[in-house]
């Protein structure tokens, strides 16, 4: 009875968040891909259209966000052709309703053995062996675990290589989810900061730019190193831990790359006035502080030409704005409720305009920049 009481007296012990093991598999999805589908993200197809095998698992979930949950995928795409397949990891966001339908989105990285240089005709040149891999995915769960759903998939490099010729799939998987989702809520949970609302701020650092430019054989111009400075703006939406926002940000500094190309008395030079981007952002609060990550839409206005340094005779011109991609990733800590600080790397990657040249032909360019940058942030 003594034993028993003091059991019956002692303070309760504190919950344990009874959660799956973090790598435990939840589901598998299967199914047939049409290869290199023309008219999406990639905008064009070249290789071979064919069934492409697609292999899937899915594990439990790692969080709640947003209505939704966050778990972790492996998948591959098997082309039987000879063309290219991939292998890939991703971060998954997916939502479902009482209904029955579900929606979800992916962010990772994908593995090829496609090529990397456009030396065969008939296959996409892929820049580099590691690619982004962003995916959508819409389906329908019967009662039981089994479902039918839409996938669609993307891989490049963002520009990150002067190669990015991209590549679409798109088809209808089959899964079977082998138990429910259930994640035990732990009954107090550690207070995190706010970022939700309106928010500017001010950044500066150091980046990293160079200019390809390709006429038979690669120019390159740089990498050279300049001040950086930026002010960002956006709009963050908060669920407990997830933060999902728009941003754009304005680096307005002017670039001057030159190189020698072509000939030893021909200069190809770029003068790119600022670069600019408007991008979502998904980030996770830890205490204070968030980590996210980001891509978007990126540009720039420049003028490229091509110059005989000999005669000062300019061989060709021509100015517009031209349209990429920047991804990049970073933490912000909060201070206080409105002041917070940043720490950034970003990458931009533009190809440019054609450039026809007196006497040779087209010529094609490319700008890249990557940016590592501190600054302070305003939060409404």
């Amino acid at each position: 009875m003594l034993v028993q009481g003091v059991i019956l007296s002692a303070p309760a012990p504190a919950q344990v968040l009874e959660t799956p093991a973090l790598l435990a598999i939840s589901e598998i999805r299967v199914g047939a891909l049409d290869h290199d589908t023309p008219g999406l993200w990639a905008g064009t197809g070249l290789e071979r259209q064919a069934a492409d095998a697609n292999l899937e698992v899915l594990f439990t979930p790692w969080a709640r966000a947003f209505g939704g949950y966050l778990r972790p995928a492996i998948g591959a795409t098997i082309n039987f052709g000879g063309d290219t397949s991939k292998v890939y990891a991703d971060l998954r966001w997916e939502i479902g309703a009482p209904s029955g339908v579900f929606f979800a989105l992916g962010m990772g990285a994908a593995l090829h053995d496609g090529r990397l240089d456009p030396d065969t005709p008939d296959r996409k040149a892929l820049g580099s062996p590691v690619l982004f891999h962003p995916s959508v995915e819409l389906g329908y769960r019967f009662a039981g675990g089994t479902s039918i759903s839409i996938f669609a998939d993307h891989i490049s490099n963002g520009y990150s290589r002067r190669n990015n010729d991209g590549m679409d799939t798109i088809g209808v998987r089959l899964g079977y989810r082998f138990g429910p989702l259930a994640m035990e809520e732990a009954v107090a949970e550690m207070p995190v900061a706010s970022f939700s609302g309106f928010y500017v701020g001010a950044l500066a650092g150091y980046s990293f730019e160079q200019a390809d430019w390709f006429t038979g054989a690669r120019s390159r111009a740089g990498p050279a190193g300049a001040f950086s400075a930026a002010a960002v703006a956006g709009y963050n939406w908060q669920s407990g831990n997830g933060v999902f926002g728009l941003e754009v940000d304005a680096s307005p500094l002017t670039s001057d790359l030159g190189t020698s190309c072509i000939g030893p008395a021909i200069t190809c030079q770029m003068e790119v006035s600022g670069v600019y981007s408007v991008r979502p952002r998904f980030g996770w609060v830890i205490g204070d502080a968030m980590i996210y990550g980001t891509g978007g839409l990126a540009l720039a206005y420049w003028d490229a030409g091509v110059t005989n340094t000999a005669t000062s005779a300019q061989l060709g011109k021509v100015s517009g704005i031209n349209y990429g991609v920047a991804v990049g990733g970073g933490i912000e800590y909060k201070l206080g409720p409105h002041f917070g600080v940043r720490a950034e790397i970003m990458h931009y990657g533009i190809p440019g305009q054609d450039v026809t040249v007196t006497g040779v032909g087209t010529v094609t360019n490319q700008f890249q920049s990557t940016v590592g940058r501190v600054g302070l942030m305003w939060h409404f």
